[in-house]
């Protein structure tokens, strides 16, 4: 039988994901459109386990989401997509990814 192991010094995914969100939300308002997160921090598409859908974005942007990310849990690997690329969307669905 194997053991249950429960890393206590780390914060749940689904929090920090939350956490996340709402930090996005506040540095990005309206242009926010979607966020896309995978089931486990373990998972990925594209080498990233949260998709980060904006309207427009430009390079200034996305060193905000990564640093975004690294203030809430080092675990959130980010990618940022316009609103455009559905691509991006329909294969972070397809790997189990939930809008949040």
């Amino acid at each position: 039988m194997l053991p249950i192991v429960i890393e206590m010094g780390l914060p749940d995914w689904s929090e920090s994901l939350m956490e996340f969100a709402h930090r996005l939300k506040s540095a990005f308002g309206s242009r926010l459109v979607r966020i896309i997160a995978l089931p486990s921090p373990d998972l990925s598409v594209y080498d990233s386990n949260v998709l980060v859908v904006l309207d427009r974005f430009d390079r200034e942007d996305v060193r905000r989401v990564l640093e975004l990310a690294i203030e809430v849990d080092e675990r959130i690997n980010p990618l940022v997509a316009g609103k455009w690329e559905r691509d991006a969307v329909e294969a972070f669905i397809s790997e189990g990814g939930a809008d949040i």
